[in-house]
C-alpha cells in the first residue's frame, strides 16, 4: 500500500534532498572556489568531483522517489531504500568535511540572515534524511518480517 508510513519518509528525504540540490547547486559551486583555493591545486580532478557531488543529492532524490513505487516488491524497496541511506551517508560525511573548511567564506559572502539561516540548514538536511531513510528503511523491514512469520503459520 502507497499510503504506507515508510513512504512518507521516503518523500520527505526525496524532497528534501531535491530542495537541496536546486536551491543550493550555486552556493556550492562558490564555496568550491575556496575549498580548490585552500586545498587543491589539480583543476581537472576538482571540476570532476564539483561535477560529481553536485548530482548526489539529486539522485538520492529520485532513488527515493522511485523507491516509493516499488512498494509491492518490498525486497527491491529496500534495496533501493538502502542504497539512497549509503548514499545520504556518503553526502553527510562529505557535508561535514566540505562545511567545515567553507563555512566561514560562505557566511562571509551571505548579506542576510536568512540566508544564514539557510546554510545552517543546508548543513542539518543530510542528517535529517539519514534519519529519514533508517526510519523507512527499519520499517520495510518490519513488514518484511511481519509478511514472512504470516506465511510460516500457514
Amino acid at each position: 500500500m502507497i499510503q504506507r508510513v515508510q513512504s512518507i519518509y521516503l518523500f520527505l528525504a526525496s524532497f528534501f534532498y531535491f530542495t537541496y540540490w536546486f536551491f543550493g547547486c550555486s552556493w556550492y559551486e562558490q564555496g568550491f572556489v575556496f575549498l580548490k583555493d585552500k586545498l587543491f591545486s589539480s583543476s581537472d580532478l576538482i571540476n570532476v568531483l564539483l561535477q560529481v557531488t553536485a548530482l548526489i543529492p539529486l539522485i538520492i532524490s529520485i532513488i527515493s522517489l522511485i523507491a516509493i513505487f516499488f512498494f509491492k516488491n518490498r525486497s527491491m524497496q529496500i534495496k533501493l531504500t538502502s542504497l539512497s541511506f549509503y548514499l545520504s551517508l556518503f553526502m553527510l560525511i562529505y557535508s561535514m568535511f566540505y562545511f567545515s573548511i567553507v563555512l566561514f567564506d560562505l557566511i562571509n559572502l551571505l548579506d542576510s540572515t536568512l540566508l544564514e539561516i539557510l546554510l545552517y540548514a543546508a548543513i542539518l538536511n543530510p542528517f535529517i534524511c539519514c534519519f529519514l531513510l533508517y526510519a523507512a528503511r527499519k520499517k520495510m523491514k518490519q513488514d518484511e518480517d511481519l509478511i514472512n512469520s504470516i506465511n510460516r503459520l500457514r
